[in-house]
């Protein structure tokens, strides 16, 4: 190994080759490294992991496999999954290399874990994180065998009553927030079309066809370390256009008129998750009516055996 000195930045880079999961060779470049020791350092990670051994550890492998699902996963996605492998699954197999953990041992690890008293919701999560793990190295990388395939799987599977407000709960609740502020319309959007709440936070007024009563979702917005982060919808089918009720179009044309000359690419409810959250179960204690999720108050929307969305207004007015 050997790691040369770039005099023009100062810092220090690596080039070599490498034999990859596949047995072909191929050559790697990395620059910037502060020290001779971070470049020589790397090299030598990176060809153990880009070879890819299941002699490695599940600590090594983690890198491998979020390296892998880098292009197929979105970061906030990357980032739920690499926290609940730090909390839940490195403490106990960091250092153990991936072939050698056996169906015994995933079952002591699943024991301590549901001592810790987590919800079965949680339980699942975790367990599919580790199943995922070992599946990625079983598929494409030749482990011999999966050991979470042997062993049951931690979390009780049970039917949950799906929760939603009736229209008359929902114009209760609305009774707890001033009209035409920005909260009620964004409640008022969210019950009438159905939309996520990160697509609803993502609308811009671009976003809206006032002419033809439509508004196109294209789009979903999140928080993640600090920073707004606008991003593609959660699945292919959710790139949809949804028809609008004639007041819900004045409700939000009188809304944005308030705003003072937005952009047409900026979002008209500059607000976090936590901040909607937060105004739904104040208003649910003021009015009393039956607390859900703010995710829940689009369920009536989907109807899930043709994954077709339909708005909750379409509905009452194939009723009326």
């Amino acid at each position: 190994m050997a790691a040369y000195k770039d005099e023009e930045r100062g810092t220090w880079y690596v080039s070599f080759y490498y034999e990859d999961w596949t047995g072909a060779k191929k050559r790697k470049v990395k620059r910037g490294f502060r020290t001779k020791k971070e470049a020589l350092n790397f090299e030598e990670e990176y060809k153990r992991t880009a070879k890819a051994d299941m002699d490695m550890t599940m600590g090594e492998f983690v890198e491998v496999y979020f390296r892998d699902k880098s292009q197929s996963l979105k970061d906030r996605s990357i980032k739920n999954k690499r926290d609940t492998m730090k909390a839940q699954l490195l403490p106990y197999f960091k250092d153990r290399p991936m072939n050698s953990i056996t169906p015994a041992e995933i079952i002591q690890w699943q024991n301590t874990i549901i001592e810790k008293g987590y919800s079965d919701d949680y339980l699942k999560t975790i367990q599919n994180q580790m199943t995922a793990l070992f599946n990625h190295a079983k598929n494409i990388y030749n482990l011999a065998d999966n050991p979470c395939d042997k062993v049951k799987r931690m979390g009780k599977t049970s039917k949950k009553k799906m929760k939603f407000w009736t229209i008359e709960e929902y114009r209760q609740f609305m009774t707890g927030i001033e009209p035409g502020s920005k909260y009620y319309v964004l409640f008022e959007l969210l019950f009438w079309t159905g939309a996520r709440e990160g697509e609803a936070l993502s609308i811009t007024p671009a976003d809206i066809d006032f002419e033809r009563n439509l508004l196109h979702i294209n789009k979903t917005y999140y928080r993640m370390h600090g920073e707004d982060v606008i991003t593609s919808p959660k699945t292919e089918e959710s790139n949809r256009t949804i028809s609008i009720p004639e007041f819900l179009k004045k409700e939000i044309q009188d809304y944005i008129s308030r705003l003072y000359e937005l952009p047409e690419d900026e979002r008209i409810f500059p607000m976090v998750h936590e901040a909607v959250q937060h105004k739904l179960k104040q208003v649910v204690q003021k009015t009393g009516v039956k607390k859900i999720r703010v995710h829940d108050i689009r369920h009536p929307y989907v109807k899930p055996t043709t994954k077709k969305f339909i708005t909750f207004f379409e509905v009452f007015r194939a009723a009326s």
